[in-house]
C-alpha cells in the first residue's frame, strides 16, 4: 500500500515503510528486492537484446555503423571511417560495461534493479537527445536504422519496467495461509 506522508510516496512492508529514494538508492546494496519478479525477469531479457548491441559495436570491424545502421561510408584520405568506427567501438565497450553492471546486479544485488532501470532510461534520452542535436538526415543513410525506432521502443520498456521494480510485490501467503495486500 502506498502512502504519502511529508511529500515522500513510501510503501508498507512489515509495518515498515520504505521511500521512493531509498528504493532507487538503498543504504546498503543486496538481493533483498521488494519489487515485481516481473521486473526481475524483465532485466534479464533485456539484457540479450542490449549485449547483441554492445558486442556488435565494440568488436565489428565497421562497428556496426556501416551494417546495420546503414550509415553511408565516406571517402576521404586518410579514411574518416576508421575515426567513426574507433568512436562506435569506444560506446560499444561503455554499453558492455553496463551489461556487465546489470548481470551483477541481477545476480548478486537485486536491490539495485530500480537504479538499473533508471539508469537506462536516462542512456535512452540522452540518445534522443544526442540525435535532436546532432541528428543525420537521410541522405546520410541507405535505409532506417533500427536505433530510430528502437530507442523509444526501449524507453517505453525501460518505464515500465522502473514502473513495476519500484511497486510492492504482493505477497503470495503468508503461514497461516492468509492472503496478504
Amino acid at each position: 500500500m502506498s502512502i504519502v506522508k511529508d511529500n515522500i510516496v513510501t510503501w508498507e512492508k512489515k509495518g515498515e515503510g520504505v521511500s521512493l529514494y531509498k528504493r532507487l538508492l538503498p543504504d546498503t546494496a543486496s538481493n533483498n528486492y521488494l519489487g515485481s519478479k516481473i521486473a526481475i525477469y524483465g532485466l534479464a531479457v533485456l539484457l540479450i537484446p542490449l549485449t547483441f548491441r554492445s558486442l556488435v559495436h565494440f568488436l565489428k570491424d565497421d562497428s556496426g555503423v556501416n551494417s546495420i545502421a546503414t550509415i553511408l561510408t565516406f571517402s576521404g584520405s586518410p579514411d574518416p571511417n576508421t575515426v567513426i568506427y574507433l568512436f562506435s567501438s569506444l560506446w560499444g565497450g561503455q554499453q558492455l560495461l553496463f551489461v556487465f553492471l546489470a548481470a551483477i546486479v541481477l545476480v548478486r544485488y537485486r536491490s539495485l534493479i530500480p537504479l538499473m532501470f533508471s539508469l537506462f532510461i536516462v542512456e535512452c534520452f540522452f540518445r534522443v537527445v544526442s540525435g535532436a542535436l546532432h541528428g543525420l538526415g537521410p541522405e546520410y543513410y541507405e535505409s532506417r536504422p533500427p536505433g530510430s525506432i528502437g530507442t523509444y521502443v526501449f524507453l517505453v520498456y525501460g518505464i515500465v519496467m522502473l514502473y513495476l521494480s519500484l511497486r510492492e510485490r504482493r505477497a503470495e501467503s503468508s503461514d497461516t495461509g492468509e492472503e496478504s495486500a
